[in-house]
């Protein structure tokens, strides 16, 4: 039986950015990850209007996930954690969450070592995990934009070169879908 009361005070806990007292980060994820493991985490936040922190919420949980798998399963993941120096499972933080994606438990690791190991930074490690289209899925993708917005290719380059800005620039984001909704 889920307790929603609890599953709505570790979310709490997450927004803040906090963990409860008398607990290891480690701890409280695992916690977190066994009650609301059945709950569909996503469609759960926007029913209770919480979407603000939703990718922290979700990372928290699978990272939960990964960590209470690494110590059910765990001769792999220990051997690997060993030789990369670590005697035993090391404690993440709300910072390392960030890194944690639905793939393989040791590619988690893997990625979760290299920025404890100082290798790359979070950003270094989560683009380059980032898969590249092929050339002939690039042209897919292009003449599908063009003809949905039925544009030619030197609007469709304007297009992207505004979506970049827009996609690095939150303000303007914000201002933009502002404007969109009058």
């Amino acid at each position: 039986m889920v307790d929603f009361n609890k599953v709505d005070e570790y979310i709490s806990y997450i927004e803040e950015g906090t963990i409860p007292q008398g607990m290891t980060f480690n701890e409280f994820a695992m916690e977190f990850y066994h009650e609301s493991k059945v709950i569909p985490m996503s469609k759960y936040l926007r029913s209770r209007g919480r979407t603000s922190k939703m990718p922290k919420i979700m990372n928290t949980k699978k990272a939960g996930e990964i960590l209470y798998d690494t110590l059910k399963s765990g001769d792999e993941i220990k051997t690997f954690l060993k030789r990369k120096g670590f005697d035993k499972v090391p404690e993440l933080n709300y910072t390392l969450v960030m890194l944690v994606r639905k793939i393989d438990l040791l590619d988690n690791w893997k990625k979760i070592i290299a920025y404890l190991q100082g290798d790359k930074t979070i950003e270094e490690i989560n683009n380059s995990t980032k898969t590249k289209l092929l050339p002939g899925e690039i042209a897919k993708l292009e003449q599908y934009i063009m003809e949905e917005l039925n544009i030619d290719e030197d609007k469709l380059n304007w297009f992207l070169s505004k979506f970049s800005k827009l996609e690095n620039n939150r303000e303007l984001f914000r201002a933009v879908k502002k404007l969109n909704r009058q």
